[in-house]
């Protein structure tokens, strides 16, 4: 094994930027078992490891094995990566089950904020009202998520950001 789980599980909440109760919000525990889990007094369940190490895999990969280490599964899953052009997506052979059951919604809107932020150079906190502001434009003017992928992928004309194209 690799470093102790408290060391592991106070890790992870440093480089999720959480608190103990929002651990525990996010493993679907309490903050007494949290608070457990870090001083040796109990360990916790493999659903819970699978999604704190879920969390954290979208931040630091080698952290995340080593939460795998302690609750192995068939296969940890991968992140997409987030790619210069985006490819199709080809729909699933079999049904995936909701997402909710994967990863909570807060994480995943994180992941997004972080991946702009790091585009960017800046940190999650400033780049997240510009992000809030282009998601309330797009809803004003009735863009579905495809039409403004779309259009950002598209090829930059002459008239890109002129407000002609």
């Amino acid at each position: 094994m690799s470093r102790p789980m408290t060391v592991l599980l106070m890790r992870s909440r440093q480089v999720l930027l959480m608190n103990q109760q929002q651990l525990a919000d996010l493993a679907r525990s309490s903050l007494r078992t949290v608070q457990r889990w870090e001083t040796k007094r109990s360990f916790p369940h493999a659903d819970s490891l699978h999604l704190i190490a879920d969390a954290v895999r979208l931040h630091d990969v080698a952290l995340a094995s080593e939460l795998d280490e302690y609750a192995p599964r068939p296969r940890a899953p991968v992140p997409a990566p987030i790619a210069a052009s985006v490819a199709p997506v080809t729909p699933p052979a079999t049904p995936s089950p909701p997402r909710a059951a994967q990863i909570p919604i807060y994480v995943l809107v994180d992941s997004v904020v972080c991946a702009a932020a790091e585009a960017m150079s800046v940190a999650p906190r400033a780049i997240r009202p510009a992000i809030l502001a282009a998601f309330e434009r797009a809803r004003a003017a009735e863009l579905t998520f495809d039409d403004v992928l779309a259009e950002l992928t598209r090829p930059l004309s002459s008239t890109a950001g002129t407000g002609e194209g």
